[in-house]
């Protein structure tokens, strides 16, 4: 190996980073332009640790060939360390079959579609275990041509990290980035994963330049000539080695580095050149075999060939036997000097030795060639059969890839476009892109081609109705719509594509609460699934029938029939469970049961994670409403275990559910948020009103602490107005009214004019929506027990109950802290406040409960009661320091300061103020100017602005309104 010249400095960070003398676990991404010495310097820094007695593993990705192929420098990875530590990789692959799909030969033999975290878990493992040996240098060389699945392992990669001495170093060409380039998210990910160093290779100084340039047969060229290469080359060691070489050969050194390098290729032999012209179609690397058919040279002419151009630095050798450009650009400026007639006839004999020998190469590959030589027929053949490959080995975003690009190939008529139409739907599911998935279906629902058949229109509508309600992209009424054609289209005679719609239908009945036709239909399903002896769908519909259960008796009946689906079940590792551990979690959470609500969302999550779907449908909610109900329940480290998320396979819109829903925990232990954080959750409002609930809470609590109540009435009026568009009736309104109204109480002494209407307005026009959700909580339930609206709601939904006895409370507290409106009386401000407490209490909302508490003790000592008023301040503030909720703990506090307070809530001394005074507050209270209460007094006007400074100081007040609404707070305004 050739000495590495000027990168010392660089070297030596790299063996620190990857801590060569004290192995342990790190990450590095290198970047640099092309030519700058990115594949040298690790070159050296991997020999450097073979040398310490490292273990060192490369995958490269590479340009044109394998941007098509999934995790294919993983391929490279295990297999070279299937030679390095074959007893290992044997029993990794034992445990974790969907390693093997990575070795020599296993995508081809395997039948079994893998998930991507099945595939990232086993090369995670993988490299531990070989950690284990010794420490492991892994190299993945040119993520710029990753394809997404790679660059989605190699997120997950360094975001775990290594229990074992396994370091990771990745490079990409910085120059090849643009905003829109695939990589240029993934490094802002990368930029956040903590441990992770970056090492940008920045141009070598003109004395290294001049040291490459009088190297070897350089040395002995004119002083002139080197000087002016080393200018020439910027600072490139790779430009400069190919301008050295072109002046030695006696070539002129003018022209661009396109024309050196033109200029070094016409030195080949003819064959040589017949040889890099042929391989610079089939990218970076390609194999003896394809090149010696594609060519037509015998196997001497090849060899020959080849070793002319190894002579001549233009080409290297790999293993197994295949052929690499020694760089990337020599490979590019002999495609860029492509005939158009020569690159057709290249691509044709790719094509045709892919397809007469598919060992020789991947599908992705003959697809690429034929689609280039007009065989498109062939092409979509081909994209097909490399996206199962992909899906095979856990590429599903690699599998969508080759699919859109199969249909983008095919005319609206052929008559396999609905297949392939479906299949990339599949793909887009798997992936996690729900809104892709129903785009692809909807483009061809559109769209039909003149030989589509009804049972296939049928497939494709009922597919598209059951995916766009994992999210709100079809107005309420449109996939009841599309089930009910899909009904009319199938034949009526028993059959698995009746009985696909039937159940179908029967979810969208159940969706727009046709309760009774859907129980009726949901019938006729599982008896036809019985009769077909399909127990996986019998157990579907029995799963869809659950919500009809749920809303026509009571809940003591779902949950036996949740329990039967349980038990028959089994703990056979069943997609299925997740759904219903989902609804039993969501059947206890509506009553109350928060701590067994918790139980059945973690299993649903855990068996989710078992089958790697974690961000299937209702596996995603599993873990996100978990944490939710982690939070209220007051578990707020483990809230926060489950909503943190760093697992790069989680694709939008599921990353900002999380994000928004961690905001919860974050805005009640005081922390505030950005603005970039808020709109970057808002975008996706449009795709699910789910996101709308999460971020909307949070968002309202953030400004009101921030004293901005116009933002907090801002985002609550653009959050309902979403919700109304997409969901009609929803619950969340009651809660969403009751922190509203919270947070303009606490307001309401500092309000203007127009912004205290406004909020008036805003607040009853919610409360009235509240109402109605209240009065009529659910359509079609039957509890001979329950005999007021009231009641239905306590025992159907605990936490809208107490969530509108909260919205009650907060309504008098705003009247209360209003000087303008009219005081409620302090035994009615006590009476709502304990209803507040009591309801949460029930409910289990541990932080909420506390929050009722500090104001009901505001209530108990304007109403004389201070002993009870401290003792309930202490309860909340405990639950305030164990849970870390700064807010709440400041209310406890600003409850129990001032004058007098210096022992507790109650213990101020209402003296503090003289008989004078409290007769001055009051008509301060009662909006009184100084000259009115001067003559109310029978005092001077000066007389009285002197009382009421006093009484500002006193009470820490900062105005007339703040005064009276602390006088009233500490029952010292009757």
């Amino acid at each position: 190996m050739r000495d590495l010249v000027g990168r010392d400095a660089d070297l030596a960070r790299v063996a620190e980073i990857i801590g060569l003398d004290d192995p342990h676990g790190a990450g590095v991404v290198v970047s640099g332009d092309a030519g700058i010495g990115k594949s040298s310097l690790l070159a050296r820094a991997a020999q450097d640790a073979e040398a310490a007695g490292w273990n060192v593993a490369w995958g490269h990705c590479v340009g044109q060939a394998g941007s098509g192929v999934a995790h294919l420098p993983f391929t490279e990875i295990v297999t070279r360390l299937q030679q390095l530590a074959p007893e290992v990789v044997e029993h990794q692959v034992a445990t974790r079959p969907a390693l093997g799909v990575l070795l020599p030969g296993g995508r081809e033999e395997t039948t079994t579609t893998h998930s991507p975290g099945h595939v990232a878990e086993g090369v995670h493992a993988l490299l531990t275990a070989v950690g284990e040996l010794a420490p492991l240098l892994v190299l993945v060389e040119d993520a710029h041509w990753a394809d997404h699945s790679s660059r989605d392992l190699l997120t997950l990669l360094l975001t775990r990290g290594f229990a074992t001495p396994v370091a990771l170093v990745i490079t990409y060409r910085s120059d090849d980035l643009h905003r829109r380039h695939p990589l240029h998210e993934t490094l802002a990910v990368w930029a956040r994963i903590a441990g992770v160093e970056r090492l940008d290779l920045h141009p070598l100084a003109d004395a290294a330049i001049h040291d490459i340039v009088t190297r070897d047969g350089g040395r002995h060229l004119d002083e002139a000539v080197a000087a002016e290469i080393a200018r020439r080359a910027e600072g490139n060691p790779f430009f400069a080695e190919e301008l050295t070489a072109s002046a030695v050969s006696g070539r002129p050194v003018a022209g661009g580095l396109g024309r050196v390098l033109g200029a070094r290729i016409d030195q080949l032999t003819p064959h040589a050149q017949q040889v890099i012209r042929t391989m610079s179609l089939a990218g970076r690397t390609v194999g003896h075999e394809l090149l010696l058919r594609v060519t037509g040279l015998t196997e001497p002419e090849l060899e020959a060939a080849v070793a002319d151009a190894v002579e001549h630095h233009v080409v290297e050798t790999r293993w197994p036997p295949a052929y690499a450009f020694r760089h990337a650009l020599l490979g590019e400026t002999v495609t860029d000097d492509l005939l158009p007639g020569e690159r057709l006839r290249l691509h044709r004999a790719y094509a045709g030795a892919l397809a007469s020998d598919p060992t020789l190469g991947p599908a992705s590959e003959l697809a690429r060639h034929a689609a280039a030589a007009g065989d498109l027929a062939t092409a979509v053949a081909a994209s097909r059969d490399a996206a199962r490959g992909d899906l095979a080995v856990g590429g599903p975003s690699g599998a969508l890839e080759h699919l859109e690009q199969a249909l983008s190939w095919m005319a609206e008529s052929a008559p396999e476009r609905d297949d392939v139409s479906l299949e990339a739907s599949d793909a887009a599911l798997a992936a996690g892109d729900v809104m892709r998935s129903v785009q692809l279906l909807r483009d061809r629902i559109e769209h039909p081609g003149a030989d589509q058949t009804p049972v296939v229109r049928a497939r494709l509508l009922a597919t598209c109705a059951n995916r766009s309600r994992l999210n709100d992209m079809l107005a309420p009424d449109a996939g009841i719509a599309m089930t009910t054609e899909a009904l009319s289209l199938v034949p009526e005679e028993d059959g698995a594509e009746r009985l696909f719609v039937l159940t179908a239908h029967t979810q969208q009945l159940v969706d727009n609460r046709r309760y009774g036709e859907a129980a009726a239909l949901g019938e006729e399903a599982s008896a036809l699934a019985e009769r077909l002896g399909l127990s996986a769908a019998h157990h579907e519909i029995r799963t869809v029938l659950s919500r009809v259960i749920e809303i026509h008796d009571d809940l003591d009946a779902l949950e036996r029939h949740i329990d039967r689906l349980l038990a028959d079940l089994g703990d056979r590792p069943d997609p299925l469970l997740i759904r219903i551990h989902h609804q039993a979690a969501t059947m206890h959470h509506r009553r109350g049961d928060l701590h067994r609500a918790l139980e059945s969302y973690d299993r649903g999550a855990a068996v989710a994670r078992r089958l790697h779907l974690d961000w299937a449908p209702f596996a995603l909610e599993s873990r996100l409403i978990g944490g939710l109900t982690a939070y209220e329940i007051g578990d707020w480290d483990g809230a926060q275990r489950r909503l943190h998320v760093d697992d790069p396979l989680l694709p939008q819109p599921g990353r900002a559910f999380f994000d928004a829903a961690l905001m919860t925990v974050r805005v009640g232990r005081g922390e505030v948020l950005g603005e970039d954080e808020i709109a970057a959750v808002r975008e996706w409002w449009h795709v699910d009103g789910f996101g709308v609930v999460q971020l909307v809470m949070p968002a309202v609590e953030h400004y009101g602490g921030q004293g901005d109540l116009t933002r907090a009435l801002d985002i609550a009026q653009d959050a309902v107005a979403q919700l109304e568009r997409t969901w009609g009736r929803f619950h969340a309104v009651v809660r969403l009214s009751a922190l509203l109204a919270g947070q303009a109480a606490t307001a309401a002494p500092h309000l203007d004019g127009a912004l205290r209407r406004r909020a008036l307005v805003d607040l009853e026009t919610l409360t009235a929506r509240a109402d109605a959700i209240v009065q009529h909580p659910q359509r079609g339930v039957r509890d001979p027990s329950a005999t007021t609206p009231d009641e239905v709601l306590v025992r159907s939904n605990t936490e809208t109950w107490a969530w509108d006895v909260r919205l009650r409370a907060e309504l008098l507290r705003l009247r209360w802290r209003d000087p303008r409106s009219d005081t409620p009386s302090p035994d009615s401000m006590v009476r709502a406040w304990q209803d507040s407490v009591d309801a949460f209490e029930r409910y289990g909302h541990v932080h909420e409960t506390a929050r009722s508490r500090v104001r009901l003790a505001a209530a108990l000592r304007a109403a004389g009661d201070t002993g009870r008023a401290r003792h309930e301040a202490e309860l909340a503030r405990v639950v305030a320091a164990r849970l870390g909720a700064a807010p709440l703990l400041r209310e406890v506090d600003d409850l129990t300061a001032g004058p007098g307070a210096g022992s507790g809530v109650g213990t101020h001394d209402d003296t503090e103020l003289t008989a004078r005074e409290h007769e001055v507050l009051g008509l301060v209270a009662r909006g009184l100017s100084n000259g009115q209460i001067g003559a109310q007094l029978f005092i001077s006007t000066k007389t009285a602005s002197v009382h009421v400074s006093r009484i500002l100081a006193k009470l820490g007040a900062a105005s007339r309104t703040e005064a009276a609404a602390i006088g009233r707070e500490r029952g010292l305004v009757g």
